[in-house]
């Protein structure tokens, strides 16, 4: 059924409260609905525009039928950096090209930097498309060209290069390691935390002694960032060094290091995690019961028997 212009002027009314089952009427918007409830958008005050999109993001999680992908495509252009912001969060499992295209111009030309970065980080779901050979050639040029210009642009502010950093990182371009290297050797805490994330997105274990020796670190965000990408590497030759992190005081980076040894998996680390389920702290338990159903699930022979 058609959505009416009565109901469109209801969604946005702050006296109305639109139950959420008849919010999916905006599933799937025809281009002429869509560019009817552009018009309504555009006329809403901002707090109803934010409040009818966090509701929307909500219901795309309780509901894997709904799409409210044409509305988070409006979204995108609203004057608010904020619930621009939030539309690209919101379009986290899009991608179409006409989403690509928009998050590279954002990412270059927003004139909000928060909305710069999360578009820059965003486009890294399509440098790993292109990484797995599903995504055309000349798309993962344009890409990776944006977002290599935003890291080589020094008058960037350093919360969109990193993003760039990070969202480049799964690339096969060999000087992926060069960028990473720049960056780790930066006397920016903040390219270096995100330097070390790259380094276990772009999977090559040659950054694996600089790791083990972040685990180290007297800084807990740096040593998160090294566990994660520990994680990620799934090399086991880090699981002596992640176990030390179990006694870890940050329970942000203890957390992490039960996380990556549930991915790196080996009888060691399967060992320490049944040790971490006798602990007295809930958090460290169930922190550790997610990581050994996680090391279960890749034990499974393809096809999930046995």
């Amino acid at each position: 059924m058609p959505v009416s212009d009565e109901f469109l002027s209801q969604l946005f009314d702050p006296a109305r409260t639109i139950a959420s089952s008849k919010l999916l009427a905006l599933s799937s918007l025809s281009e002429t609905e869509a560019a009817t409830f552009r018009t309504t958008w555009d006329a809403a005050e901002e707090d109803s525009r934010s409040k009818l999109l966090e509701r929307l993001v909500n219901l795309t999680e309780d509901n894997a039928e709904a799409d409210f992908d044409a509305i988070f495509q409006i979204a995108l252009e609203d004057v608010l950096p904020a619930i621009r912001e939030h539309a690209i969060d919101a379009l986290w499992e899009c991608h179409e090209r006409w989403l690509l295209n928009r998050l590279c111009d954002m990412a270059a030309e927003d004139p909000s930097v928060d909305a710069r970065a999360a578009a820059a980080g965003a486009l890294g779901k399509f440098v790993l498309l292109g990484a797995l050979e599903e995504l055309r050639a000349p798309l993962v040029d344009k890409v990776e060209g944006v977002l290599k210009g935003i890291i080589e642009n020094q008058d960037e502010p350093i919360a969109v290069r990193r993003r760039a950093i990070e969202a480049i990182a799964p690339s096969l371009d060999p000087d992926v390691n060069d960028v990473i290297r720049d960056a780790y050797y930066s006397d920016d805490r903040d390219l270096k935390a995100s330097a070390l994330f790259a380094m276990g997105q772009h999977c090559d274990d040659g950054w694996l002694p600089v790791l083990l020796s972040e685990l180290k670190n007297p800084d807990a965000a740096l040593r998160f960032e090294a566990a994660r990408a520990c994680g990620e590497l799934e090399d086991e030759r880090a699981v002596p060094s992640l176990v030390l992190l179990l006694k870890e005081e940050d329970a942000e980076v203890q957390e992490v290091a039960i996380e990556a040894l549930g991915r790196i998996g080996g009888e060691t680390a399967r060992s320490e995690l049944k040790r971490c389920l006798r602990s007295t702290d809930t958090r460290v338990r169930e922190a550790a019961e997610a990581a050994l159903e996680e090391l279960a699930a890749n034990d499974k022979p393809l096809g999930g028997f046995g």
